[in-house]
């Protein structure tokens, strides 16, 4: 079978429309790219809907479905990674890992961060110390935008989030720790056994002052004088270190 040459193909035309926010939460879908992060979704059995692999790809076997064969540069032209692409999976969002409903351990909430390749970053911290969710205020970046998926390295499949309006209220019963680069204690000294939420704000307009009010403590991370700030993805990771040595 000869490989699809047109980027008007239906299912070529659905993965570009999953590149937009609004597609993704009306069609419960969203996009990964790459042999890694596709293995990644099958071995935490995320459901896939469709699979698209450049010519001369041999795709992984994926239960009910037959794989797109795609001319190179015609997948690349529907890609976020263009040139680089060998495959491309659309995913049903309804299958990544459910948010707890009762948190016993340590969460990461994240107020207004709008990088979608930070948020990726901090999943992927998550995952490496055993956060048990990540939870997202508005007007944080979606999780499953191209850039988030790419950057969390798998942690998508792994680490559950939860997109809240109010994040510092997720979990009533936990702790709330706010860090903040003018905070009032060294992170070193504080608790943070669990069950606890560790804030962060964006970088421009930092945590906000509901959040500020209702902490327990605000928290900084020591750093040289000579440097401004550490990029929040930075930040989350110490944060989320100390919290790891805290839990275990």
């Amino acid at each position: 079978m000869d490989p699809i040459r047109s980027v008007r193909n239906p299912r070529l035309q659905r993965v570009r429309e999953l590149t937009r926010t609004s597609e993704r939460r009306s069609q419960g879908r969203f996009v990964v790219e790459g042999e890694d992060l596709i293995e990644a979704a099958l071995r935490a059995g995320a459901t896939i809907d469709d699979l698209l692999v450049r010519e001369g790809v041999e795709p992984p076997p994926v239960d009910g479905l037959v794989p797109l064969v795609v001319a190179a540069e015609t997948l690349a032209a529907v890609s976020a990674i263009q040139s680089g692409t060998r495959m491309l999976a659309v995913v049903r969002s309804e299958s990544l890992p459910v948010a707890p409903t009762v948190l016993t351990g340590a969460a990461l909430v994240l107020c207004g961060v709008g990088d979608p390749g930070n948020v990726g970053t901090l999943l992927r911290s998550a995952a490496a110390f055993g956060i048990e969710v990540v939870v997202l205020g508005a007007p944080a970046a979606d999780p499953t935008a191209p850039k988030a998926v790419r950057a969390a390295m798998g942690a998508t499949f792994v680490v559950p989030t939860l997109s809240i309006d109010d994040p510092a209220a997720a979990y009533p019963g936990a702790r709330l720790i706010a860090l903040d680069g003018a905070g009032e204690m060294d992170i070193a000294d504080v608790d943070l056994t669990g069950p606890v939420l560790i804030a962060l704000g964006a970088e421009r307009e930092g945590l906000p002052a509901a959040v500020r009010r209702r902490a327990e403590v605000v928290c900084r991370i020591p750093q040289s004088p000579a440097a401004e700030s550490l990029n929040v993805a930075a930040a989350g990771a110490i944060a989320l270190a100390q919290a790891y040595r805290a839990q275990t």
